[in-house]
Parts: structure tokens; C-alpha cells; sequence
């Protein structure tokens, strides 16, 4: 479509990568969308439009399907700096909403994330379209040089933690118990995406460049990880992605603690995800971005990061990840 200002949204093609990443820098480098294209482009699960104006291609828009096609979630959002104040996102988002439709009745949730300095800003033209907060995670972000990561006593710490395949998610997924100590809210909101705790996001969770980890209950350790019982005793999970930008290796963690979890368990968990980081071999530098629930002592994730070489702080402004949800 041609509107009146000039703006023509159209869907965006694989061969679009280079105007697409011609729109600026996002996230101070640490930019998912390069690493995300080329599956966004193939997977029908992904819509993703962009703005061209005579022919430059200035914004760019996307919306994910999750849960099964139950809901959808605007992602990845940008426009040149030149081309903002022109209402160019408005229109991207307003096509977004018209695919949106096209999924009904199926669809349910819309969902939105911002980190906390933009919800703040957004908030009010937010709700008054109907969406409500549903999540609120701290996030903080560390850089790290591959050269400065420590090891001496990381083999016995890591030994505890357990990494889950599909199977195991499956069975984690039907334990109502299990996912009232992680998940109450039956949300599980990762790296500024909402996904509901279904078997259909299990592939969201375990990929070529993520996975699942937990720790169990030294009273249950001895037992199979694939029993009920056993997972009845988790005391932490994490889920990890990781992905190459502009700073080098973006190593996203999420932690979720149960209540009185063990400080070893975080200890285990964070000492496992840097000594995985090294057998990568991906880059020499980057970033660590850890977000965590109420029930993970800040001061502890820092502790446990520093005795392995990781403590300078990355330049970020935000210190929060938030989800929107509308119901529709």
C-alpha cells in the first residue's frame, strides 16, 4: 500500500537483510534481529514488514506466533533516525494488527515488551488500547573478554546441573506444582518475549543456540531427573540463548529461583553458563545479560560472576524487561 505521506509498507524479503540492518544500530549492539532474519524470513510463524520511502527502506516491524497460534507478539521494532516522528511506526504496527485479525478466532493474547525506560514512556498509549503489565523481570548486563574467564573450581560446581531435553520440558510442563514455584502467572517471559508454558513453545526453549537447565533438590538428587518426583524438587531452572552481534557473543540467561533455593544452585547454574560460553568458541568478547525473578539476590549474581573473570558493567539504561498483554 502507497498512503498519502509516502510510506509504503510491504512484507519484508530475505534479499532485504542489508537496507533492514542499514536502519541503525539497536540495543547498543547487541541486536538479536541479524542472527533472527534469515528464520523470520522462512518460518510462517513470523510476519515481518518493513516501511520504504522512494524506495529506502526506513522502518521495520514483525509479528511472532506463539503458544500454538493462541498468540501473537510484536517484535523487533525500529525506524531510522531521519524518518522518526513521521508516523511510520504507527502504520507498521497498524498492519501488524490487521494480519492479527486474520488469525481469529484462534488468536487470544497480543503481547508486547519494552525495556523499563521505554514502558515508561509508552505506558498510557498501552493501556488505552486495552493492554495490561503481566511481567516485570530485573535484567543486568555484564561485558566479558573470553581471556579473563576463570575456572579452577568450575568442574565440581557444574557437575549439579542438568540440562533438559524436549521429553524432559514435556513432562516439566504438566506438573502443575512445578510451574506454581516458577511460573505462576503460567508465563514464562525470556529475553523480552512472553510464552506461555505449553508443549508448543518447547521449541522456543531448546534449539541450536538455546537450551534448558536445572538443579534439583539435594534430597532428590540421586534420582532420575525424568521422574515426576524428581522434578517435583527442582529448586532453579534456567533458560539460555546466545547469539553473535556488533559487541561480540550475546549470552542471554534466565533464572528462576523457587523460594529458599539454594545459593550453590545459583552458584552452579551461573559458573555452568560461563564455562559453556568458553566451550563455545564463538567469539573473544560480549556480553552477559541476566534476568532474574524475586527470588535471586542481585548481589549474589554479581558475586558468582566476578570470581570467574565477569564483573564490568555493560552501558545500559534500563534495568528492567516488561511484558504488555491484551486479551482479546
Amino acid at each position: 500500500m502507497s498512503p498519502d505521506n509516502g510510506v509504503h509498507i510491504r512484507r519484508a524479503r530475505s534479499e532485504d537483510y542489508d537496507a533492514v540492518m542499514a536502519i541503525g544500530c539497536m540495543y547498543g549492539g547487541r541486536d538479536y534481529l541479524p542472527s533472527l532474519y534469515p528464520k523470520a524470513m522462512s518460518d510462517p510463524d513470523f510476519y515481518p514488514l518493513l516501511a520504504e520511502v522512494k524506495g529506502q527502506v526506513v522502518g521495520f516491524y514483525m509479528n511472532h506466533i506463539l503458544d500454538g497460534g493462541l498468540s501473537v507478539m510484536k517484535r523487533a521494532a525500529r525506524v531510522h533516525p531521519s524518518f522518526r516522528k513521521m508516523g511510520i511506526m504507527h502504520e507498521l504496527s497498524h498492519a501488524l494488527d490487521r494480519h492479527a485479525a486474520t488469525l481469529r478466532p484462534g488468536l487470544q493474547y497480543l503481547y508486547i515488551s519494552a525495556t523499563d525506560v521505554i514502558a515508561s514512556k509508552v505506558e498510557n498509549e498501552y493501556t488505552s488500547v486495552g493492554y495490561e503489565e503481566t511481567q516485570r523481570k530485573s535484567i543486568i548486563c555484564l561485558d566479558f573478554c573470553i581471556k579473563d574467564l576463570s575456572f579452577s573450581d568450575v568442574k565440581d560446581q557444574v557437575s549439579s546441573v542438568t540440562t533438559l531435553g524436549y521429553d524432559d520440558i514435556k513432562l516439566l510442563l504438566t506438573l502443575e506444582d512445578v510451574l506454581d514455584k516458577f511460573f505462576d502467572s503460567r508465563i514464562i517471559f525470556n529475553n523480552f518475549v512472553g510464552y506461555r508454558c505449553l508443549e508448543s513453545n518447547i521449541k522456543h526453549f531448546v534449539d541450536e543456540n538455546k537450551e534448558v537447565c536445572v538443579t534439583i533438590a539435594s534430597s532428590t538428587k540421586t534420582q532420575d531427573k525424568n521422574t515426576p518426583m524428581a522434578m517435583r524438587d527442582i529448586d532453579m531452572v534456567t533458560f539460555s540463548e546466545w547469539y553473535e552481534s556488533e559487541v561480540g557473543l550475546v549470552y542471554v540467561l534466565e533464572i528462576y529461583a523457587s523460594e529458599g533455593s539454594s545459593d550453590h544452585s545459583l552458584q552452579a547454574h551461573l559458573w555452568r553458563q560461563v564455562y559453556f560460553i568458553k566451550k563455545l568458541k564463538l567469539c573473544d568478547k560480549g556480553v552477559v545479560k541476566v534476568s532474574y525473578g524475586p527470588n535471586v539476590p542481585e548481589e549474589k549474581v554479581r558475586s558468582y560472576l566476578k570470581e570467574v573473570g565477569i564483573s564490568k558493567y555493560s552501558n545500559v539504561s534500563f534495568v528492567d524487561a516488561v511484558l504488555f498483554e491484551k486479551k482479546l
